[in-house]
């Protein structure tokens, strides 16, 4: 429930999750990782060495390292990539700042997504609302013998 609640808060903060794919930011954000992106930080305020998300063609989100800032958009770098990106940082298709990244929970979200990952995700449902519904169901022949 806390999870839920801290989720819902960061979605209201413009705080989004994106999963690493990649190795381009190793060491410092390994592959797996899920990094939370604040929206809300403008394009702005990003200071040479932030790293930040940013939308590379239709579909793909990177997440980079602000090496230089020019007039005419930000020069960026996966750490682990030797040269820079070719394309520049510009408000059109920047998302925004990374705040904080959690090693290998991504992994775990890539697996629910499977085949196996949504049967391990019913089954556990199932077995959540069948244990709610024992423990209930043994709370009220606990009362019905007490009153008796």
């Amino acid at each position: 429930m806390l999870t839920g609640g801290i989720l819902v808060l960061f979605y209201l903060c413009q705080v989004r999750p994106y999963v690493v794919q990649t190795g381009s930011m190793t060491p410092a954000i390994p592959v797996g990782s899920v990094c939370f992106v604040n929206q809300h930080i403008s394009y702005q305020n990003i200071q040479e060495g932030d790293i930040i998300a940013f939308r590379m063609g239709d579909s793909a989100t990177v997440t980079h390292r602000v090496v230089k800032i020019q007039a005419d958009g930000m020069i960026t770098k996966g750490d682990a990539n030797r040269v820079q990106d070719a394309a520049l940082v510009t408000e059109d298709n920047y998302v925004g700042k990374t705040i904080f990244w959690i090693p290998e929970v991504g992994n775990f979200v890539r697996y629910l997504r499977t085949r196996q990952g949504t049967v391990f995700l019913i089954s556990a449902a199932a077995v959540l609302i069948l244990t709610g519904f024992l423990l209930d169901h043994g709370k009220e022949s606990e009362q019905d013998s007490d009153s008796a």
